[in-house]
């Protein structure tokens, strides 16, 4: 499976940054298919190949690995669409990006004797133009059928990305949704976590975006800090240090001040314990009293 044509089924900001990154690499992408003819001509003027298409059966025609970029609830549709047409031949390989499904969405692609394979990224992706700088980099969580999955490793390394290795992952819908929510944790709920900080300062009366200006060097020095120390070193503050009369005047300042920030604070509160532990920077009894403070 050496051979590189390439086929993208949804011209989205994924499916575009892709296309893009591949042809760059040295593939050649045959077509790029979109609900539109004019989201299908933006997207293979971006990536500078393909033919534009709406119909995506033909656009996969021809093609030895077949991209199916599309949103995720239609993946199967749209793999078994291309399936019933009898596109997918021996030594085909059908790709999805969906970080929270498995192979199975690709079933259709597999029963016509084709190979199958998931590539996800660990990566936001905002824009065309963002995928195209951040993908290289990132990590990618490569899952493929055995025949492929030298195949979905060259694609993965021609995107400039390296395999997460998980010894401890099955085919299965648990371990895509175990995935996929480490990926929500750190990213999607990372935004709503600088959000929720800057409700404190809201509650002391400052502008939202002020405090998101005034927040951000602490965040850009905390994740300095992790890349560079890694976890747990790069914790700090009070509970790292054991300080728990800090963590007391914190709660009894959010219930007299803005109690509905409590429940989501002790919650927090609770998982810093156990990164301060793994630090070795607070002894069981410490740990053991911070607990009790910040218990549900």
């Amino acid at each position: 499976m050496n051979r590189k044509t390439v086929a993208i089924i949804g011209a989205g900001r994924v499916g575009s940054s892709v296309g893009f990154l591949l042809k760059r690499a040295g593939y050649t992408v045959t077509a790029v298919a979109s609900r539109t003819e004019s989201s299908a001509k933006m997207a293979a003027a971006f990536i500078g190949a393909g033919k534009p298409a709406t119909d995506v059966v033909g656009a996969a025609a021809g093609a030895q690995i077949v991209f199916i970029t599309t949103p995720d609830r239609v993946i199967k549709e749209v793999c078994e669409k291309i399936g019933a047409a009898g596109v997918f031949k021996p030594g085909v390989l059908a790709v999805h990006m969906c970080g929270a499904h498995s192979l199975d969405l690709l079933d259709a692609a597999r029963r016509a004797g084709a190979h199958r394979a998931v590539l996800h990224p660990l990566q936001s992706l905002a824009s065309r133009e963002q995928g195209v700088k951040t993908l290289p980099g990132s990590y990618f969580r490569i899952e493929a059928d055995s025949d492929a999955l030298e195949t979905a490793k060259d694609i993965v390394k021609a995107l400039g990305g390296s395999e997460l290795v998980m010894p401890k992952w099955k085919s299965d819908r648990a371990s895509a949704a175990l995935y996929h929510a480490g990926a929500v944790a750190v990213s999607n709920y990372f935004v709503a976590l600088v959000d929720y900080g800057i409700k404190f300062y809201q509650a002391l009366g400052a502008d939202k975006k002020e405090a998101l200006n005034a927040v951000l060097p602490l965040i850009r020095g905390t994740l300095h800090n992790i890349e560079t120390l890694g976890i747990p070193d790069a914790l700090t503050g009070p509970i790292m240090r054991g300080d728990t009369q800090t963590v007391r005047d914190h709660l009894e300042a959010i219930k007299n001040r803005t109690p509905e920030l409590g429940v989501l604070y002790k919650g927090l509160a609770r998982q810093t314990v156990a990164v301060a532990k793994d630090k070795g920077s607070i002894t069981q009894e410490t740990a053991e009293e911070l607990l009790n403070l910040v218990k549900e």
